[in-house]
C-alpha cells in the first residue's frame, strides 16, 4: 500500500502500527486512571474499574476482525497487575481469581463481533443507535462473561452480575458510548481498513483520471484546418 508519495509500506506493517498504537491508548489510559482515580474517588481500588477497553477492543473489531478481543483481554490482565501489585498484599489468596475474572470474562466482548459479522459495520456506522447498540453489546457481553467467570469460583452468578452493573461500570458504558459516537464521525476510522485502503486507492485513481482529462492536445489534419480558414467566421 502507499503511504505517502515517496514512501510504500507493506499491509502487515500498517496493520502491525495500527495495532500497537491503540495497544499503547490503552495501556497508557489504565496506568493514569488507576493513579489518578483510585487517589481522588476510591479508597478501595480493588472496588473501582474504569476503563475504555470496550470502545477500544469494538472499533479495533471493527478494523481488524477478532483483534479486537485481546484488547478487552489485555486491559483486564493490566488493570489487575496494577490493583494486585499496588495493594500490598491485598489480594493474597484471591489474585488469581482476580486476573481470571477480568481476563477471561473481558474476552466475552468477542460476542460483539457477531454484530459486525451479521449487520456490517457500515449499517451500525450508519446509525447512532446501532452505534450505541452495538457499544451496550459489547460492554454487557463483558459484564456478563466476568460474572460467569466469578459464578466458577463460588460466587453468586446473579449477585456477581449486579456487582458488575455498578456506577463504575456505567461511567465505562458512558464513556465509551459518546468515543463510540465521535469515531463513527471521523473518516476511515469505523471502517474495516482492508475496506478502507481499497476505497483510498480508488480515490486516488480516480482523482488522477480527472487531473488528466483533457491533458493531451486535440489534433486536426492540414486539410481539416485549411477548410476551417477558408470558412472563417461564416460557419456558423
Amino acid at each position: 500500500m502507499r503511504k505517502n508519495s515517496s514512501r510504500i509500506i507493506s499491509f502487515g506493517r500498517y496493520r502491525a502500527t495500527d495495532l500497537l498504537i491503540f495497544a499503547a491508548i490503552i495501556a497508557g489510559f489504565d496506568v493514569m486512571a488507576y493513579f489518578a482515580f483510585t487517589e481522588w474517588f476510591a479508597s478501595n481500588p480493588g472496588n473501582f474499574y474504569f476503563s475504555i477497553a470496550v470502545p477500544v477492543a469494538l472499533l479495533v473489531m471493527v478494523r481488524w476482525n477478532w483483534y479486537g478481543m485481546f484488547y478487552a483481554v489485555f486491559d483486564g490482565v493490566l488493570y489487575c497487575a496494577l490493583a494486585v501489585f499496588g495493594s500490598g498484599g491485598a489480594y493474597q489468596g484471591q489474585a488469581l481469581q482476580y486476573f481470571l475474572t477480568y481476563g477471561i470474562g473481558n474476552a466475552f466482548v468477542g460476542l460483539a463481533c457477531l454484530m459486525v459479522r451479521f449487520m456490517g459495520y457500515r449499517r451500525i456506522a450508519r446509525t447512532w443507535y446501532f452505534t450505541l447498540l452495538y457499544v451496550l453489546c459489547g460492554w454487557f457481553a463483558c459484564v456478563l462473561g466476568r460474572s460467569a467467570v466469578s459464578a466458577c469460583f463460588g460466587t453468586n452468578f446473579f449477585g456477581a452480575l449486579l456487582s458488575f452493573m455498578g456506577p463504575t461500570e456505567l461511567l465505562s458504558l458512558a464513556m465509551g458510548a459518546v468515543l463510540m459516537l465521535i469515531m463513527r464521525r471521523l473518516d476511515g476510522m469505523f471502517e474495516n481498513q482492508r475496506d478502507y485502503l481499497l476505497r483510498l486507492d480508488e480515490e486516488r485513481r480516480e482523482k488522477m483520471r480527472r487531473d488528466t482529462f483533457g491533458d493531451e492536445p486535440i489534433e486536426v489534419d492540414e486539410e481539416a484546418l485549411r477548410s476551417l480558414n477558408k470558412k472563417g467566421g461564416d460557419m456558423f
